[in-house]
């Protein structure tokens, strides 16, 4: 008899990918800001990657004072709009 019990990865990505993939595009999106900004641009590419993860923490913690419940709606629904483009 088979099992149709989803898997512990099946399990994660419902209850953490929408959330996964919003920080990954945040991410991608400070690397960006780096290669464009005139001074970051000519640093070398430790410098690159740490000014971009430096970005990425600070707009975390910006995003952590500001009203939860409005950022938690918005994840979903940036999750949402990349689910149906994805599928």
């Amino acid at each position: 008899m088979m099992d149709n019990k989803p898997t512990q990865r099946d399990k994660v990505v419902k209850k953490y990918g929408a959330m996964v993939s919003y920080y990954a595009e945040l991410l991608g999106i400070c690397h960006e800001a780096v290669a464009k900004n005139n001074v970051l641009q000519r640093l070398d590419p430790m410098g690159q990657k740490t000014s971009a993860t430096t970005l990425f923490i600070r707009s975390c913690a910006r995003m952590d004072k500001t009203d939860a419940t409005d950022i938690a709606e918005k994840l979903v629904e940036v999750s949402k709009s990349k689910e149906t483009k994805v599928a």
